[in-house]
Order: C-alpha cells, then structure tokens, then sequence
C-alpha cells in the first residue's frame, strides 16, 4: 500500500455545492405580499424642497407639467411621460406650485413649497445669551470647521460678537464673560 503524501493545493477536493435554498429558520416567515403596482391610476403630483435653488416634483397620470413661480410670475413647462420625477431650478425665498396637466388641462395641482434663503440670517438678537448646553455644542461645532476657518473679534454696536472668517455669526459670548 503506498502512503500518502501532502499534496499541493492543485490536488485539493472540490468545493461542496451551495445549497439550492437556504435551510428554513423556525419561526421565521416574512409575508412580502402582492408586488406594487407601477401606478394607482389616478392623477398625483407631489413637490418637494431640495435646496434653496432648486425642487424636486414626481407624478403620475399625465403628459405635462406645469411648474409656476407664485412670488415671480413666472412659468415653465414641460412634456413628460405618464409616470415620473424632474428637478426644478428656483430662486429662494420664492414660492411655487406644479401642476400636472392631462390633455392640456390641469388634472392635479401640489401643495406650495417655499425656497429657503440662500444665506443663513444675519438677524441677531442682541439680547441673547447662550446656555451652558448652548455654548458646548457651539464650541464642539467650532472645532469641527475647515482647518481655513476660524474666529475674529469684531466689534458690535453694544458688545463684542464672534464670527468667522466668512462673516456668519457663530455666537455672542455671555454677558458674564
């Protein structure tokens, strides 16, 4: 009888197949239910905010849409498919309202949406004094700015504030310090 040898890794079993379903757990059933449907078939548009300069609408049930700049004036509109989404470029501080259109005449309309500003508010109360919980997290978001930030002392009409290098203001120390 001739006595085996180690052999090289060429020379190895194959691999056992991977069973054909995974073994059942006991007690675990998850029911997914029918598939949704592609459409409801009713007309349906919704508008969301994506940033200060732009929306986001979706739809379905009709061939158009109608996007109109309440505060402007203004409107654009588009040919589209029967389902589907489009991002809007807008103007802040600007409301609109998209409608979906259905041969030519509007079958459903949005809710209105309102642009954020573009800049943070430069509106500070100048009675405000931070809390204890206030000035901590301000100072952690501090330490987390671009190593190109930091803060400058610029002189207020009654006290000091600090504010970074880009001009926004970040906080007002307390009147106690």
């Amino acid at each position: 009888m001739k006595k085996e040898t180690a052999s090289s890794s060429s020379h190895r079993p194959a691999a056992p197949a991977a069973p054909a379903e995974p073994p059942a757990q006991p007690g675990a059933y998850i029911d997914w239910g029918p598939a949704l449907p592609e459409s409801y078939g009713r007309p349906r548009i919704h508008a969301l905010v994506r940033d200060p300069q732009a929306f986001f609408a979706c739809w379905e049930e009709g061939d158009r849409i109608r996007a109109r700049d309440l505060t402007g004036g203004t409107s654009e509109e588009h040919a589209v498919g029967r389902i589907g989404s489009w991002y809007f470029q807008g103007i802040p501080e600007h409301e609109y309202e998209v409608e979906l259109l259905s041969g030519g005449a509007p079958v459903a309309v949005s809710g209105r949406i309102r642009l954020p500003r573009l800049d943070p508010a430069t509106d500070v109360d100048p009675e405000w004094t931070p809390t204890e919980a206030q000035t901590e997290v301000l100072q952690q978001l501090l330490e987390t700015m671009e190593p190109g930030f930091h803060e400058v002392e610029v002189p207020g009409t009654s006290k000091s504030w600090r504010r970074r290098v880009a001009g926004q203001p970040v906080s007002r120390p307390s009147r106690t310090s």
